[in-house]
C-alpha cells in the first residue's frame, strides 16, 4: 500500500496544536537564582556580616564600600554564569537528532523536534525511538526498552505494537504513525529527563577541589596569625576581623569556579559552531594528550559523496555513461538487485539514508529508470540486514517473474557464496580460472581508490524460518560496481597538522585493502615504510606480535567491530592515548573504549553517538583536528587563569603575614584586599581565559602531565607571589619610613596590583613576543593598562582618597616602588626565558614533534 504520510502544511498545523517534541525540563538556572547564587559563599557571608557590623559601629563609609564590592563582584559572577547557561543552553539545542519521515509523499529527514501525531517514521537498527508511535510495518524488528523497564534483553516487537519515545531499535527495521510527542509521550508522564550534553564535575574540576582545599587551609592559617598579632598589639577589634576576612577572601579565589564554567561553556560552544559537539565536557582535557587518531574512511577521510562510475558485467567493464552499457541485457538485473537489496531512498537527486545505497538508485535514475518502480511491482517477503562479519546485505523478493533471493556485499565475499556468474549468452558454472579473472576485476577498480560493490541473486523456492546462511548461498554473480567517493580536499593538511601536533592517524575500514590504500596515499596517510594490515591477518596475529607491527601500520582495511575494539585495546595497552571515529551501531564498543569516542553527525546511528563524548556534525576528519585544537586551547587558557589566580592571592598572603611578622601595622586595608579580589583579580582571568587561539598550538606534543601543575608550574608560583610579596613589603617600607601609615599603604596597595598586571602579561604572552601580531591581536592583553589607569584615578582624584583610605603618595616615591618592582619581574622573566631555551620546563615554547 502506497504511504503518503502527512503534507507539510498539515505537519506545520499540528506542530502549532502540540508544540514540538522536546520534554519541557523544569529550568533550575533562572536568572535570579543565578544572581542570589552569588551570595551563597561563606565568605561573601561572612562579608555582609563585616558590613552589618561596620553599620552598627557608625563605620557607614566602609561597611558601604564593602557592600558595593560584594556586590559589583555579584553582578560580575552573575554574567558570567549566565552566560555559560545559554551558551550550554545551546550547546544542548545542537544535539538534536534528525528522524527520517514521509512528507507530501517524499522521503525527508528532519529534526526530531519537529515531529507532529500522525508522521510516518522510518527507523532502523541503531536509531532511537523520537516519539511514541503504533508500528505499521516491521523487519526482524527487536527494541531496547532498558530506559523505560529497566529489562537490558532486546523486546521482539511486531505490527500494530507500541513504540516509546528513548528507546533504541536493537535489530530490523520499522515503519511506524507517531501517536504522541513531547510531553504527551509515556516518557514526558513520567517526567524522564533527556539531556544530551551533561554538567558533571570535570577531571580538572576534580583536581581544582584538592587545591582549593590547600588554599582554604592557607585561608585559615592567614587568619589565624592575623588575629593572633592583632590581638597581641591592641589593634581595633574592628579592623582585625576585617583584615583576618580580607586576608581569608585573598587566599581563597572567588572567581575561580565563575571563570572554570564560562571557560569550558564558551570553548565547547566555540567547538561546536566549528562542527564539534561535547556531549561531555569531561573530554576537554583529554583532547589535549590524545596521541592517535584512528578514523573511518568513508564520509571522514573522504566527502562520502558516492556516485557509480565504473560497473564490471558479463565479463567485461563499462564507464556508468557508456551508451553500450544502455543496451545490456543484463543491466537491468543489476539496476533490479541495487535498486531492491536496499534502504534507501531518493528525494530528487538527493539522498536519504546511507550513501553507498543512495548510489545504486541514482544509477538507475541515470539510466532512465525509476527505482521504486522496482518496489510497486513486488512484495518483500524477507530481509537480512547488512551484516559486518560477512559483509553482505540480501532480501527475498516475490513478483510476477518468481521468488528470488537478491543481494549485494563486498566482492569477495559475494564470490565466495555464488556458484555461477552472468555471462553475455547466459549464466555459466564459476571455475577457478573465472573466479581470479573476477577478482583481477574488482582488484583494479579498487586499485583506483572506488569502493566495490558486488551484486548477485538466486531464484528460490522460499520457505519461512531460513537462516541467513542458508539464504545467502548458491548465487549467480551478476556483477559489480566501482563507486568513486573522493578524500576530502582539507583531510591532507589536516593529517599534517596532526603529525605536527605530535598524533598519529591511522585508518580503520570495513573497505578492501587495495581501495583503502589508494585512499591513504593520496591523502599522505600512508608512507613507502608504512603497511597495510587486512582483518584476516589481523585474525591470526596473537597481542605479542600485533603490538610489535602496530606502531607502523597505518592502514586497517577489512577490520570486523570486534578488530577495531582490538586495535583501540592494544593501542592504549602500549601507552597511547586514543580518539577513535565511529558512526554504525558495531562501533559503539571502540567508541566506549577509546579515551575520546567521536561519532558521526551526519551518518552516526544513535547508539554511536550515545557511547561517544564528542559528536562531529559534518563527519569530516578535518574537524576533529579542529576540535583538538580548541580542547588544548581552552585546556591551556583554564590552566593560566587559575595559575594567575593562585599566583596573585598567595603573593597576597604572604605580603600580608610577612609585614604583620615585621611588627608593622597591617599594610594593606580591608577594603584594598577587598577591591583586589573581589573586582580586580576577576577580570584578568576571565582575559586570561578568554585568550585567543596560539599559533603554534599544534606545533607541541600532546600532554603528557596527569597533575594539574607540572614541577616548573609549581617553581613559577613560588616565584612571582614571593616577589609580589618582596616588592609590596618594599614600598609599604618605603612610606613607612616617612611615619605615614595612610602613605606606606597607598604605595603597597598600588605596587601589588601593578605587580598583579606584571604576573598577568606573564602568563597572557608565555612564550611569545608582546610585540608580535600574535599577541597583539588579543585585545585582552591592554587589559592591565586600564586597570593601572584606575589606580592612578584612585590615588589622584580626590574624590576616592577618604573612599579607599588611601593618600597621594609624591611622584618620585612611586616612580622607586614602580622601578623596583619592574626590574625584579623583568629579572625573574629573563631566568624564565632562560629555562625555556635549556628545555626545562613543558610550558615552554611549542616544539615541533618529528
Amino acid at each position: 500500500m502506497k504511504r503518503l504520510g502527512l503534507t507539510n502544511k498539515e505537519a506545520q498545523a499540528l506542530l502549532s496544536r502540540f508544540g514540538r517534541n522536546e520534554l519541557i525540563q523544569q529550568s533550575k538556572t533562572t536568572p535570579l537564582t543565578i544572581f542570589l547564587g552569588q551570595f551563597k559563599s561563606p565568605l561573601v557571608i561572612i562579608l555582609l556580616i563585616a558590613t552589618a557590623a561596620s553599620a552598627l559601629l557608625g563605620d557607614f563609609l566602609e561597611g558601604g564600600l564593602i557592600l558595593s564590592i560584594v556586590i559589583l563582584n555579584a553582578m560580575l559572577g552573575f554574567a558570567q554564569e549566565f552566560k555559560a547557561e545559554k551558551a550550554l543552553a545551546a550547546l544542548k539545542r545542537m544535539a538534536v537528532s534528525r528522524v527520517r519521515v514521509l512528507r507530501d509523499g517524499l522521503h525527508q529527514e528532519i529534526d526530531s523536534t519537529l515531529l507532529v501525531p500522525g508522521d510516518l517514521v522510518f527507523l532502523e537498527e541503531g536509531n532511537k525511538v523520537p516519539a511514541d508511535c503504533k508500528i505499521l510495518e516491521s523487519m526482524h524488528l527487536e527494541v531496547n526498552e532498558s530506559s523505560l523497564t529497566g529489562e537490558s534483553m532486546p523486546i521482539e516487537k511486531h505490527a500494530d505494537g507500541e513504540l516509546y519515545l528513548g528507546t533504541v531499535v536493537a535489530r530490523g527495521r520499522v515503519t511506524a504513525r507517531v501517536t504522541a510527542t513531547g510531553m504527551q509521550t509515556r516518557f514526558g508522564s513520567i517526567a524522564a529527563k533527556l539531556a544530551l550534553i551533561e554538567k558533571e564535575e570535570t577531571p580538572l574540576e576534580k583536581k581544582l577541589s584538592g587545591v582549593a582545599k590547600q588554599l582554604g587551609f592557607l585561608a585559615l592559617a592567614s587568619a589565624g596569625v592575623i588575629l593572633t598579632i592583632g590581638i597581641l598589639k591592641h589593634n581595633p577589634f574592628l579592623e582585625i576581623v576585617l583584615t583576618a576576612i580580607s586576608l581569608a577572601v585573598a587566599a581563597v579565589p572567588e572567581g575561580l569556579p565563575a571563570v572554570i564554567t564560562i571557560t569550558l561553556a564558551l570553548g565547547s560552544e566555540r567547538m561546536a559552531k566549528k562542527g564539534a559537539v561535547l556531549r561531555k565536557l569531561s573530554a576537554i582535557e583529554t583532547l589535549g594528550s590524545i596521541t592517535v587518531i584512528a578514523t573511518d574512511k568513508t564520509g571522514t577521510l573522504t566527502k562520502n559523496e558516492m556516485r557509480v562510475t565504473d560497473i564490471w558485467l558479463a565479463g567485461s567493464s563499462f564507464s556508468a555513461h557508456d551508451s553500450t552499457l544502455q543496451r545490456s541485457k543484463n543491466l537491468s538485473l543489476l539496476l533490479k538487485i541495487g535498486a531492491l537489496c536496499n534502504n534507501a531512498s531518493l528525494s530528487g537527486h538527493t539522498v536519504i539514508g546511507d550513501q553507498t545505497e543512495g548510489s545504486l538508485l541514482l544509477l538507475a535514475k541515470d539510466c532512465g529508470i525509476n527505482p521504486d518502480r522496482y518496489k510497486d511491482d513486488g512484495t518483500l517477503l524477507e530481509e537480512f540486514a547488512f551484516d559486518a562479519v560477512t559483509k553482505t546485505m540480501s532480501v527475498v523478493w516475490k513478483d510476477a517473474t518468481g521468488t528470488h533471493v537478491f543481494a549485494k556485499g563486498a566482492p569477495e565475499s559475494m564470490l565466495d557464496r555464488s556458484e555461477r556468474f552472468l555471462t553475455k549468452t547466459g549464466e555459466k558454472p564459476l571455475t577457478a580460472k573465472n573466479r581470479e579473472v573476477i577478482r583481477a576485476a574488482f582488484s583494479k577498480f579498487a586499485g583506483e581508490g572506488l569502493r566495490v560493490l558486488a551484486l548477485a541473486y538466486h531464484k528460490t523456492p522460499w520457505k519461512n524460518g531460513l537462516s541467513k546462511e542458508q539464504t545467502e548461498a548458491d548465487f549467480t554473480f551478476v556483477g559489480f560496481v566501482g563507486i568513486a567517493d573522493p578524500h576530502r580536499a582539507e583531510v591532507p593538511a589536516a593529517i599534517r597538522m596532526a603529525q605536527d601536533a605530535g598524533i598519529r592517524t591511522i585508518m580503520i575500514t570495513g573497505d578492501n585493502e587495495l581501495t583503502a590504500a589508494a585512499i591513504a596515499q593520496k591523502i599522505g596517510l600512508l608512507k613507502a615504510r608504512d603497511t597495510v594490515l587486512t582483518g584476516t591477518q589481523i585474525h591470526t596475529l596473537s597481542d605479542e606480535a600485533f603490538l610489535k607491527i602496530l606502531p607502523g601500520t597505518r592502514v586497517f582495511a577489512r577490520t570486523t567491530p570486534e578488530q577495531k575494539l582490538r586495535i583501540v585495546e592494544l593501542l592504549q595497552k602500549s601507552g597511547q592515548i586514543v580518539a577513535v571515529t565511529g558512526d554504525g551501531v558495531n562501533d559503539a564498543l571502540a567508541l566506549k573504549q577509546a579515551n575520546v569516542g567521536v561519532a558521526m553527525g551526519l551518518t552516526g546511528t544513535d547508539v554511536a553517538k550515545e557511547a561517544a563524548e564528542m559528536v562531529i556534525t559534518d563527519d569530516n576528519y578535518a574537524t576533529l583536528v579542529e576540535a583538538i585544537a580548541e580542547g588544548r586551547v581552552i585546556y591551556d587558557n583554564m590552566k593560566s587563569a587559575i595559575k594567575y589566580l593562585i599566583g596573585c592571592n598567595v603573593g597576597e598572603v604572604i605580603a600580608i603575614v610577612g609585614g604583620s611578622l615585621l611588627g608593622w601595622p597591617f599594610i594593606l586595608a580591608p577594603i584594598h584586599i577587598l577591591y583586589m579580589n573581589l573586582v580586580i583579580d576577576g577580570l584578568p582571568a576571565i582575559a586570561l581565559a578568554l585568550t585567543p587561539r596560539h599559533h603554534a598550538i599544534m606545533q607541541r606534543k600532546p600532554r603528557t602531565d596527569t597533575n594539574l601543575f607540572t614541577r616548573f608550574d609549581l617553581r613559577w608560583i613560588v616565584e612571582v607571589s614571593s616577589l609580589t610579596a618582596v616588592t609590596t613589603i618594599f614600598a609599604f617600607w618605603l612610606g613607612w619610613q616617612r611615619g605615614d601609615t595612610m602613605l606606606a599603604r597607598t604605595l603597597a596597595f598600588s605596587v601589588i596590583i601593578l605587580a598583579q598586571q606584571f604576573i598577568f602579561w606573564d602568563v597572557a604572552v608565555a612564550d611569545r613576543s608582546f610585540f608580535t601580531k600574535h599577541t597583539l591581536k588579543n585585545a585582552w592583553i591592554l587589559l592591565p593598562i586600564v586597570i593601572i589607569a584606575v589606580q592612578v584615578s584612585l590615588m589622584y582624584v580626590p574624590l576616592f582618597n577618604p573612599l579607599f583610605s588611601l593618600a597621594t603618595p609624591p611622584i618620585y616615591l612611586l616612580g622607586i616602588a614602580t622601578i623596583a618592582s619592574s626590574i625584579m619581574f623583568l629579572v625573574a622573566e629573563s631566568r624564565k626565558k632562560f629555562l625555556e631555551y635549556r628545555g626545562q620546563t613543558s610550558d615552554g615554547p611549542p616544539k615541533r614533534s618529528n
